[in-house]
Protein backbone atom coordinates (compact mmCIF):
# COMPACT_ATOMS: atom_id res chain seq x y z
CA UNK A 1 0.00 0.00 0.00
CA UNK A 2 1.17 3.51 -0.82
CA UNK A 3 1.59 5.33 2.48
CA UNK A 4 1.42 8.80 0.89
CA UNK A 5 -2.08 8.06 -0.37
CA UNK A 6 -3.65 5.65 2.07
CA UNK A 7 -7.09 5.53 0.39
CA UNK A 8 -5.82 4.75 -3.11
CA UNK A 9 -4.19 1.74 -4.75
CA UNK A 10 -0.48 1.89 -5.45
CA UNK A 11 -0.35 4.44 -8.28
CA UNK A 12 2.55 6.88 -8.53
CA UNK A 13 1.63 10.48 -7.67
CA UNK A 14 0.29 12.51 -10.65
CA UNK A 15 -0.23 9.44 -12.83
CA UNK A 16 -3.27 9.09 -15.06
CA UNK A 17 -6.15 7.31 -13.37
CA UNK A 18 -9.02 6.02 -15.54
CA UNK A 19 -12.48 7.25 -14.74
CA UNK A 20 -14.59 4.71 -12.88
CA UNK A 21 -17.38 5.02 -15.48
CA UNK A 22 -17.48 4.42 -19.22
CA UNK A 23 -18.26 7.17 -21.70
CA UNK A 24 -20.66 6.28 -24.50
CA UNK A 25 -20.02 8.20 -27.71
CA UNK A 26 -22.99 9.08 -29.92
CA UNK A 27 -22.55 8.26 -33.61
CA UNK A 28 -24.52 9.49 -36.59
CA UNK A 29 -26.63 6.87 -38.37
CA UNK A 30 -24.63 5.35 -41.21
CA UNK A 31 -25.57 5.93 -44.83
CA UNK A 32 -23.35 3.86 -47.13
CA UNK A 33 -24.52 5.43 -50.44
CA UNK A 34 -21.54 7.81 -50.81
CA UNK A 35 -19.18 5.09 -49.61
CA UNK A 36 -20.54 2.67 -52.24
CA UNK A 37 -20.40 5.36 -54.94
CA UNK A 38 -16.74 6.07 -54.09
CA UNK A 39 -15.93 2.35 -54.12
CA UNK A 40 -17.45 2.02 -57.60
CA UNK A 41 -15.34 4.93 -58.85
CA UNK A 42 -12.29 3.36 -57.26
CA UNK A 43 -12.91 0.16 -59.24
CA UNK A 44 -12.29 2.11 -62.46
CA UNK A 45 -8.89 3.35 -61.32
CA UNK A 46 -7.97 -0.07 -59.92
CA UNK A 47 -8.60 -1.60 -63.35
CA UNK A 48 -6.42 1.07 -64.97
CA UNK A 49 -3.66 0.48 -62.42
CA UNK A 50 -3.90 -3.25 -63.11
CA UNK A 51 -3.53 -2.67 -66.89
CA UNK A 52 -0.36 -0.65 -66.32
CA UNK A 53 1.17 -3.18 -63.93
CA UNK A 54 0.28 -6.02 -66.28
CA UNK A 55 1.92 -4.27 -69.26
CA UNK A 56 5.08 -3.54 -67.27
CA UNK A 57 5.26 -7.09 -65.92
CA UNK A 58 4.76 -8.75 -69.32
CA UNK A 59 6.80 -6.55 -71.67
CA UNK A 60 10.52 -6.14 -71.13
CA UNK A 61 10.73 -3.78 -74.12
CA UNK A 62 7.95 -1.54 -72.75
CA UNK A 63 9.48 -1.54 -69.28
CA UNK A 64 12.93 -0.69 -70.58
CA UNK A 65 11.64 2.21 -72.71
CA UNK A 66 9.50 3.54 -69.85
CA UNK A 67 12.44 3.45 -67.44
CA UNK A 68 14.72 5.13 -69.98
CA UNK A 69 12.28 7.99 -70.58
CA UNK A 70 11.70 8.37 -66.86
CA UNK A 71 15.41 8.48 -66.09
CA UNK A 72 15.79 11.14 -68.80
CA UNK A 73 12.89 13.10 -67.20
CA UNK A 74 10.85 12.85 -70.40
CA UNK A 75 7.47 13.09 -68.71
CA UNK A 76 5.48 13.55 -71.93
CA UNK A 77 6.95 10.36 -73.39
CA UNK A 78 6.09 8.43 -70.22
CA UNK A 79 2.53 9.82 -70.37
CA UNK A 80 2.22 8.73 -74.00
CA UNK A 81 3.37 5.23 -73.11
CA UNK A 82 0.90 4.99 -70.22
CA UNK A 83 -1.90 6.31 -72.47
CA UNK A 84 -1.04 3.76 -75.15
CA UNK A 85 -2.06 0.98 -72.77
CA UNK A 86 -5.69 2.10 -73.04
CA UNK A 87 -6.33 3.39 -69.56
CA UNK A 88 -9.32 5.67 -68.88
CA UNK A 89 -7.60 7.53 -66.05
CA UNK A 90 -4.17 9.03 -66.69
CA UNK A 91 -2.36 9.15 -63.36
CA UNK A 92 -0.16 11.93 -62.06
CA UNK A 93 3.29 10.55 -62.75
CA UNK A 94 6.44 11.01 -60.70
CA UNK A 95 9.77 9.28 -60.91
CA UNK A 96 12.34 8.84 -58.22
CA UNK A 97 15.83 7.37 -58.58
CA UNK A 98 14.41 4.12 -57.26
CA UNK A 99 11.10 3.85 -59.09
CA UNK A 100 7.88 5.08 -60.60
CA UNK A 101 5.03 6.65 -58.60
CA UNK A 102 1.55 6.85 -60.12
CA UNK A 103 -1.27 8.72 -58.38
CA UNK A 104 -4.69 7.83 -59.73
CA UNK A 105 -7.64 10.02 -58.87
CA UNK A 106 -11.18 9.66 -60.10
CA UNK A 107 -12.49 12.86 -58.60
CA UNK A 108 -12.80 15.34 -61.45
CA UNK A 109 -16.26 16.38 -60.29
CA UNK A 110 -15.92 15.42 -56.63
CA UNK A 111 -12.76 16.43 -54.80
CA UNK A 112 -11.39 13.88 -52.35
CA UNK A 113 -13.48 11.04 -53.74
CA UNK A 114 -10.91 8.38 -54.43
CA UNK A 115 -7.14 8.20 -54.66
CA UNK A 116 -4.89 5.27 -55.42
CA UNK A 117 -1.11 5.59 -55.19
CA UNK A 118 0.95 2.95 -56.96
CA UNK A 119 4.70 2.70 -56.44
CA UNK A 120 6.75 0.40 -58.63
CA UNK A 121 10.40 0.01 -57.71
CA UNK A 122 13.22 -0.37 -60.22
CA UNK A 123 16.23 0.34 -58.03
CA UNK A 124 17.56 0.24 -54.51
Amino acid sequence: MNHNYPNYPMYPPNSYQPYPFSYSRQYQPVNPSLFIQSANKTLVILKDAEKIVEKISKSEDFSKRLMTFAQQSKLNEVKKMISSIGVKTIPIIRFTPSGLVLNFSNSKSEPNCCLLQLKIRWGQ
